[in-house]
């Protein structure tokens, strides 16, 4: 059974034993073939895309297609971008967002001069690179077609930051399996100004190297622990602007979120999925809020069983940080980065063929679904 959870992740190797990995512009085979699946999901978004922008309408009409992906929290991101986070312009509770995907998408913007254009150009390039190190940490594609029939796999390919998280989180983790602690540090730092996984994500990488080879393990904490110079540097600077817990104040202000007992939040999420007390189009997505959270506490529950400890505290931490919110927010792009999942999964897939399509028959359906209704400008998560 131990051989039923991955594989994961190879050993934890001192500098210069086992084979020399690919450096990034070599693409091996199973690169590109990451790539290619990379490819052919922006294909069937684009086909997503298209049927929304008739299905959905009422007139003679289409809707703009460049504007399908212009919804939400890329709207947020674009107006923190342009105008920053305290500027007459800056919309209420923006400090409840990161800067490390604001920043790139300025940047990009400069370059192209439009806002969605921006948003698929800085998906596309670093979903490329999250692929391709997804592929490469677990050895095979099939950790790619997992993580692209996630039912949030949408937000991937929208003007979200989950991509570029998991750009610079998957490489992190796998130079941390290699012992290259100082890489897996600088990328984790610079994931945690990108989004606030990052705080599940550096403890794991501390795990890693407590449970790594003897004689390295505190080196190797010690370097993970400097990651946290990324979130503290954010905030360091909210802080300084508008006072201490400015981030927590911005989250309970704009979307109701304090901590609350793990029995509070199922019971607030459960009351919003199935009490009728919504919209069905809200309520469904409440229903899959619900259905991450199990998820991640399955997933805890089986990586602490096969004693696979960074995994398990990666997604551990997850669990109990939206576990303790007023509801559930978020659970299932949160599910979209704990990238040790994929890697499970490819590596049952690979002994058990079968556990691929009962994945893809219930999966894959709520991933057209949850991206019809993104594209459609409904609540989708």
């Amino acid at each position: 059974m131990d051989q039923l959870i991955p594989v994961a992740d190879p050993p934890v190797l001192q500098p210069g034993e086992g084979p020399v990995p690919p450096r990034w512009w070599h693409l091996g085979p199973e690169d590109r073939a990451a790539l290619g699946m990379w490819a052919a999901a922006h294909a069937a978004l684009l086909v997503l895309a298209w049927a929304a922008s008739w299905v959905y309408r009422a007139g003679r009409g289409s809707a703009p297609l460049t504007g399908a992906w212009d919804h939400w929290d890329a709207q947020w991101y674009q107006a923190i971008a342009a105008h920053g986070y305290f500027s007459a312009q800056s919309k209420p509770n923006a400090a409840a967002f990161f800067p490390g995907y604001p920043a790139v998408l300025a940047g990009a913007h400069l370059i192209l001069g439009n806002w969605v254009l921006a948003e698929l150009a800085v998906a596309t390039v670093a979903g490329g690179f999250a692929v391709v190190s997804l592929a490469r940490l677990a050895g095979s594609r099939r950790a790619v077609l997992y993580l692209l029939t996630m039912p949030a796999a949408v937000f991937l390919m929208a003007g979200y930051a989950e991509g570029l998280f998991l750009a610079l989180a998957i490489p992190a983790w796998h130079a941390g399996t290699r012992g290259r602690w100082r890489t897996a540090a600088l990328l984790a730092g610079l994931s945690g100004l990108v989004r606030p996984d990052a705080l599940f994500l550096i403890p794991a990488l501390v795990v890693m190297a407590l449970t790594g080879p003897q004689g390295r393990r505190l080196a190797g904490a010690g370097w993970a622990c400097l990651a946290l110079a990324g979130p503290g540097a954010y905030e360091a600077y909210l802080t300084v602007s508008r006072g201490w817990d400015t981030w927590r104040k911005a989250n309970e202000a704009g979307w109701y979120l304090r901590t609350v007992t793990p029995v509070s939040a199922w019971k607030f999420t459960w009351g919003w999925a199935f009490g009728h007390q919504l919209s069905a189009g809200y309520a469904f997505e409440y229903q899959l809020e619900l259905g991450a959270m199990i998820i991640m506490v399955a997933a805890t529950v089986a990586f602490l069983v096969f004693r696979r400890w960074p995994q398990a505290a990666y997604c551990g931490l997850a669990a109990v940080s939206l576990g303790t919110q007023t509801y559930y927010q978020t659970g299932t792009r949160t599910v979209l980065v704990l990238f040790p999942v994929c890697v499970a999964l490819a590596a049952i897939d690979a002994r058990h063929p079968w556990a691929r399509w009962a994945w893809l028959s219930v999966m894959a359906p709520l991933a057209a679904v949850v991206g019809l209704l993104f594209l459609a400008y409904q609540w989708a998560g």
